[in-house]
């Protein structure tokens, strides 16, 4: 009920916080949606690696946040060799492709952890993964967010597309924190883990179907002064 007063408050206001004709743009609809599912894979991982290193493996904090530093430090890597990639492929496919190394990687975390503290064999190899992930996934998806929006628009838009990945990042979080709890042995903690983690991969699974779903932009849509103007500005 909350939601649907939300929505009919946003339509009927003269200067709505989301203006929902956005939403009919389809390329802009399905890369925040996928921009969504993945950062609450993404920060359902995050929080999942870090426990993880320190209440089953014993890490102190420093030394779990060298833990996860490999992940993070391909990002930007990748997130740059990631242009030409979109150019030839476009950025759906190049997005999925990202999503799905995400959910890979999360789906090795499962199967291949355990209890005894194997760092190089079972955590870094996913750790990677996602981090190949994040560097192809999320910055195509921002920007395919922002390239299919009219260019009146694009402040608005670029903010509705903040606000789902912050709604991502909070529900990921509390899935995470509701499936972990907190284990009394460290075989209930690894079963929990397990949980986490694969619930994880499978919002990564919804956010390669929907990166999957954007158009891929006719030759003339680079121009934006061409692109369609599918909303009215506000009269005064």
């Amino acid at each position: 009920m909350q939601g649907c007063h939300i929505k009919l408050a946003h339509a009927r206001h003269p200067v709505p916080i989301v203006e929902l004709p956005l939403l009919r743009i389809p390329a802009f609809a399905f890369a925040t949606l996928a921009a969504l599912l993945f950062t609450v894979a993404f920060a359902a991982m995050l929080l999942a690696s870090v426990l993880w290193c320190q209440q089953v493996w014993g890490y102190s904090a420093i030394r779990a946040g060298l833990a996860i530093a490999p992940g993070p430090l391909v990002v930007p890597v990748l997130a740059v060799a990631s242009g030409p990639v979109v150019r030839r492929f476009g950025a759906g496919r190049t997005a999925a492709a990202g999503c799905l190394l995400f959910a890979g990687g999360l789906a090795w975390w499962a199967l291949a952890l355990d209890t005894a503290p194997h760092y190089a064999a079972a955590f870094l190899p996913g750790m990677l993964i996602t981090g190949v992930g994040v560097g192809f996934a999320l910055p195509t998806l921002v920007g395919a967010a922002a390239t299919a929006l009219p260019p009146g628009r694009f402040a608005t838009g670029s903010a509705v597309t903040t606000m789902a990945r912050q709604t991502g990042s909070v529900l990921g979080v509390a899935v995470m924190v509701a499936l972990i709890g907190e284990s009394r042995t460290a075989e209930a903690a690894l079963t929990a883990f397990r949980h986490g983690w694969l619930t994880a991969a499978a919002a990564g699974a919804l956010a390669v179907a929907a990166a999957l779903a954007l158009p891929r932009p006719a030759p003339a849509a680079a121009d934006p002064s061409k692109a369609p103007a599918l909303i009215r500005p506000p009269s005064h």
